[in-house]
């Protein structure tokens, strides 16, 4: 086959290392394999590094920040744009399929029926509001996808009616080994002490995420430690200040926004000038080097307040052995096994969630869930699981 792969973005966020994944299996295999993608960035240098020709196309990705009159009409002209360039790209390279990665990737579908081309389309999302949009995609999917590859059954279930069952594959992104970094790890450049425990979370910022929530979380967590006067009972009290006494508690927040949404990024700043924070709750920003992350924290909290569909940092640390704490929605629920390799959180009960997560601290807990999870990435997760369905899809 020879392949147009399209993407919305050139990040190192979780799609986008499922792309990686997914041309290099192309690839490997034998098919030619073509990028284009949205903008320049990390992962066209990877693409460059693997010897693949990439273009930079603005594809009108679709972003809500689009969903006005000038956004549509700005979008109509960015895909108008598009269309040609493709069409060059297809014609000089023979392409005979389109793969269009993200639910956001609208453009490839109508490229493919355009030029008689067979299409692709991985998705990625689970899209509730607003409903239009879920209606809009529904019918896209429908009228331009002859392949609909999703990565959970969470996604599957909720795009069930666009297509027949038969059009639609339910593949488990896999997880590989994260590249092992020299640089020194965050309790060592924050200067956090080395008997601490240091919780984390890593995500773009944007509003459905879960940033703010998770500072409401470390707040409530915090809190508890300072007043213990406020927890349920006093046994429970005991524990914990006797625990804290020997691991006192640091918070990291690792991810950079989506392009229009740095206004998240002021708000989340503005939270955290709250004195409690100070010295022990840190924004990292973009992590390039995401060993670096995992080696610093001992539990991960993923605090999405829409359905997630298959989160990758929750893959990557259990691979690495860390328990987590997620809110139950989404693809979480087919990843995470409750109370073996991490527990499920409130949607909107920081309190409720700080308490659940203080109950997993002991090292003993950490330790038994961390074995767990490495062992759940091995067998559901694995690269090789993943390849040998992403080459079954190829093939057929």
């Amino acid at each position: 086959m020879r392949i147009l792969f399209l993407h919305s973005s050139s990040d190192v966020y979780g799609a986008s290392k499922i792309f990686l994944q997914t041309v290099s299996i192309a690839q490997k295999n034998g098919h030619t394999v073509v990028v284009a993608l949205s903008n320049k960035g990390s992962l066209e240098d990877s693409f460059k590094a693997m010897g693949v020709e990439v273009h930079i196309v603005n594809l009108g990705i679709i972003r809500r920040q689009y969903f006005n009159l000038a956004g549509i009409i700005n979008r109509f002209q960015k895909w108008r744009n598009a269309v040609g360039v493709l069409k060059t790209i297809i014609q000089s390279h023979q392409i005979d399929t389109i793969y269009s990665n993200t639910a956001a990737v609208v453009i490839g579908g109508y490229v493919a029926r355009r030029n008689g081309l067979k299409h692709i389309w991985h998705i990625h999302e689970i899209i509730e509001k607003p409903f239009f949009l879920h209606r809009f995609l529904a019918w896209r999917f429908r009228a331009t996808a002859d392949e609909l590859i999703v990565v959970s059954k969470a996604v599957e279930n909720h795009w069930q009616d666009a297509l027949p069952a038969n059009k639609i594959t339910q593949i488990y992104n896999g997880i590989e080994p994260i590249q092992v970094s020299s640089a020194p790890d965050f309790k060592t450049t924050l200067h956090i002490p080395v008997d601490a425990l240091v919780i984390g979370m890593a995500a773009r910022i944007h509003y459905w995420k879960g940033q703010s929530y998770f500072v409401e979380i470390a707040r409530a967590m915090l809190s508890k430690i300072n007043s213990p006067s406020n927890s349920s009972s006093q046994q429970n009290d005991d524990a914990i200040n006797q625990h804290q006494e020997i691991h006192p508690l640091y918070f990291l927040i690792a991810g950079d926004p989506f392009p229009g949404y740095e206004y998240l990024l002021d708000e989340l700043h503005a939270q955290l000038k709250d004195p409690i924070f100070e010295g022990r709750v840190f924004y990292v920003g973009l992590v390039k080097e995401m060993d670096v992350f995992y080696r610093s924290i001992d539990v991960l909290i993923l605090p999405s307040q829409q359905p997630d569909p298959l989160p990758t940092v929750i893959l990557e640390a259990m691979q690495y052995g860390i328990p987590v704490a997620a809110t139950a929605q989404g693809g979480a629920l087919e990843m995470v096994k409750e109370n073996e390799t991490g527990i499920f959180i409130p949607l909107d009960n920081a309190i409720l969630a700080a308490e659940k997560i203080h109950a997993i601290l002991p090292a003993s807990t950490r330790h038994q869930m961390g074995a767990a999870g490495k062992e759940r990435v091995a067998t559901y997760f694995s690269q090789a699981a993943f390849e040998k369905n992403m080459k079954a899809v190829f093939e057929k």
